[in-house]
């Protein structure tokens, strides 16, 4: 009897032990969920990395880090017709940091991408947990921290591969910490450095002048528009590099037609053109997001960044609608529906998650990819 209560109390106490280290090291804890689901991406493509060094829009930021811009008429994309400014939709923060690290990789800039990625998810992830632990957003903010490296699906992949959205999620977090400690000058600082890793980050200046507002923060809502400089000294870039001030909605708004005046008009062209399931998708995208929003209605300032978004991405015209919600995924979905998901029938349900995350990732990554000889005219240029 003393025998078998022995083997049967040894995995409680190596649950206890474990969960004991978890807890105090919670920083440890969600930036190794982060690696985990990263590593868990790249695993099925570790022995061809190619895949995932052609996954869009990673090789034009690589390129970019590389170039620094200075992008010649024969650019190596020049078969998909591609003008020089086209990159003006390429913003600045996430192709100079893979320029920074690029001396960690010995100077060999894709795995510099994949490594800047890598890099900001984890700070993501660490901020994040920040932000839910001093705005008590969520019953466990650990819990919560640990799911925000599994869901949504499409952020599964954009925090595997090369993408802004991991380092603008970086600056996101770090507005909010700085709005918590009353910090106005590293929350325009946040916003400008957001603005400059994604033009939405504009959003978050009157975002967080409603919250200001609300809580009677006079001067610090006088101070946000400051944000506002770094988008114009952008655009004072483009007109240099370009010979365009608007380069970046031109080719947005103009060519693109990313931009639309007709609120929801993804979901009414599918409706009204016979896609039923994709009209259904997009139906549920914003039905999820907006119900996750209201849902965060007594937390103001996360309530707010998420309703700007939220309005911002009714106007979106664009097949990857779910791309535009990434950046409001953390609040709207994680902390509105926190209800749910803490309970223990969703935290049993995690490996499940993870495995449809599998499924998810690995079979659409080597879908979107740069073609194979635009591939090796970019090997030859990073040289």
């Amino acid at each position: 009897m003393d025998g078998l209560g022995d083997n049967g109390g040894a995995p409680a106490t190596q649950w206890r032990v474990l969960t004991g280290w978890v807890g105090r090291h919670p920083w440890l804890t969600v930036a190794g969920a982060m690696l985990g689901s990263t590593l868990l991406t790249w695993a099925p493509f570790l022995a061809k990395p190619d895949v995932l060094y052609r996954y869009w829009d990673g090789p034009h930021y690589t390129y970019l880090a590389k170039t620094l811009y200075d992008v010649p008429a024969d650019h190596p994309f020049t078969p998909y017709r591609l003008t020089p400014a086209y990159y003006a939709t390429h913003l600045p923060a996430y192709a100079l940091l893979i320029r920074l690290v690029s001396p960690l990789t010995l100077g060999h800039y894709l795995p510099a991408m994949l490594l800047a990625t890598l890099l900001a998810s984890m700070t993501a992830a660490v901020l994040f947990y920040e932000v839910l632990r001093r705005y008590s957003l969520v019953a466990s903010p650990l819990w919560t921290a640990v799911l925000f490296a599994f869901l949504p699906p499409r952020w599964v992949i954009y925090h595997s591969v090369g993408a802004s959205e991991p380092l603008f999620l970086v600056f996101v977090f770090a507005a909010f910490l700085a709005y918590r400690a009353d910090r106005g000058g590293w929350l325009v600082l946040s916003i400008a450095l957001a603005s400059l890793t994604r033009i939405m980050g504009v959003l978050m200046i009157p975002a967080f002048m409603l919250a200001c507002l609300w809580d009677r923060r006079f001067k610090q809502a006088a101070l946000l528009p400051l944000a506002g400089l770094a988008v114009l000294a952008l655009f004072a870039w483009h007109q240099a590099l370009y010979g365009d001030f608007l380069a970046y909605f031109t080719r947005n708004i103009g060519r693109a037609g990313h931009m639309s005046r007709i609120p929801v008009l993804a979901l009414r062209s599918y409706a009204g053109g016979g896609g039923a399931h994709a009209a259904e998708f997009y139906l549920g995208l914003y039905a999820v997001f907006g119900l996750g929003t209201l849902a965060l209605a007594r937390h103001r300032p996360v309530f707010f960044y998420s309703l700007v978004w939220w309005l911002f991405a009714l106007f979106v015209f664009h097949s990857d609608l779910s791309r535009v919600f990434i950046p409001m995924a953390p609040f709207a979905l994680l902390v509105g529906f926190d209800a749910v998901l803490t309970r223990p029938a969703c935290r049993l349900a995690l490996p499940f998650l993870i495995w449809l995350d599998c499924i998810y990732a690995w079979g659409l990554i080597p879908q979107n990819q740069v073609i194979p000889s635009v591939f090796e005219a970019l090997l030859r240029a990073l040289k």
